[in-house]
């Protein structure tokens, strides 16, 4: 694990400022295979200081004196009770993708660095990880790992998710993405909550303090359905400090993005981001539920839509949304393909691995059947 000695004050990274370590970090991030904003300095040092403690959460560096692959991995059994065990992405209740930093100029030679890594610190025979966003060029240096008669990495719960390709500017895609029924209805819930009062959509920027940004997201958040349940952000002190840390040093560094909408000067709709090299992801949104008959989430993500379209040099947006998430799907049109990848650590042998795939299919279907009967319970309670 990565120590956290002489914490420094201005970055909260553990890592003395602009160290080697830290500038190479960030080359990486720059330089990588895919895009993998969960896994840069910023965001990962942030998590293992408040998150890491639990279930020997990690920061794996392969190596640590030239990094060319690094990713939040942590020890799990394949199955609850199995002796044998996975390194898999973590999930401190915040994924939006697991997505591993692969030096793009050496992309099979990191990957093979990264499971060698794995196996040595954990003693795990396989690395799973969980919301990967698939391109060709990953696909090829993971089929690489693969020789034609040896299975050596299977795909689970691969899946399309809400994205915007950012080719236009905002009102041609606009004109060309909705009804004109459907155009006339956004137009007119605005003018409706205008009728209520002053009507403000603020995108941040670096000049604005963004500690009272989060402060109202997080009130707003905890205000709703989310603080009910007990998962609003602001119910669990690690995630919310967290969350903090990371925000203030994006909001230094220009990879932050933060919108919001207010009535009569209080907040009704706020939606945060993150962005680095040419994509961008949605962090969460939060809205006031007594003004859902105005939608103001959708208008949100509609202004974050032309902030993103008229002046982000941005190429891709990625949701960060649920496969089937009712309302994102309807108003961003392009998708991306996101899978959890299982693959085989260098001495564990074909069989084994074909046990380790099975066993996870096994594991991961009953998961998902378990979670089914749980909603649908809770659903028919709700309607009781």
């Amino acid at each position: 694990m990565l120590t956290q000695p002489n914490q420094n004050k201005r970055t909260g990274t553990g890592f003395p400022e602009n160290t080697p370590f830290e500038d190479q970090w960030d080359h990486l991030s720059q330089n990588c295979l895919i895009p993998a904003f969960a896994h840069n300095r910023i965001w990962l040092t942030a998590q293992s200081n408040h998150l890491s403690t639990a279930n020997n959460r990690e920061i794996i560096i392969a190596d640590r004196k030239q990094p060319i692959a690094i990713a939040g991995l942590a020890p799990q059994a394949i199955v609850p009770l199995f002796p044998l065990k996975l390194s898999t992405t973590w999930d401190t209740g915040f994924l939006f993708s697991g997505t591993p930093l692969l030096d793009k100029n050496q992309p099979e030679k990191a990957l093979k660095a990264l499971l060698s890594k794995c196996e040595e610190k954990h003693n795990t025979k396989a690395v799973f990880l969980k919301k990967v966003q698939q391109s060709p060029d990953l696909d090829q240096v993971i089929e690489k790992l693969s020789p034609s008669s040896t299975m050596r990495f299977a795909r689970y719960h691969i899946h399309e998710r809400a994205a915007l390709k950012c080719t236009t500017d905002y009102n041609t895609w606009f004109n060309k993405n909705f009804s004109r029924k459907r155009k006339k209805e956004y137009r007119r819930i605005r003018n409706r909550l205008s009728d209520l009062g002053q009507l403000v959509s603020t995108t941040w920027d670096s000049s604005m303090p963004v500690t009272p940004w989060l402060d109202e997201f997080l009130v707003l958040e905890k205000s709703g359905w989310k603080g009910k349940n007990g998962t609003a952000i602001a119910c669990n002190k690690a995630q919310e400090g967290q969350l903090r840390q990371a925000v203030e040093q994006m909001a230094q560094n220009g990879s932050l993005l933060f919108w919001k909408i207010t009535l009569n000067g209080k907040v009704i709709a706020s939606l945060f981001g993150f962005m680095e090299n040419n994509q961008a992801w949605l962090g969460k949104m939060a809205f006031d539920e007594t003004k859902s008959q105005f939608s103001p989430g959708v208008l949100v993500i509609l202004d974050a839509t032309k902030d993103f379209l008229n002046n982000r040099p941005i190429e891709l947006v990625d949701s960060s949304a649920d496969a089937d998430h009712p309302m994102i799907n309807n108003i961003w049109r392009d998708r991306i393909q996101i899978a959890d990848v299982l693959i085989a650590t260098p001495n564990t042998s074909e069989l084994l691995f074909k046990v380790i795939v099975t066993l996870k299919s096994f594991h991961l279907s009953a998961r998902d059947h378990i979670k089914r009967l749980y909603h649908s319970f809770k659903n028919r309670k709700l309607v009781k």
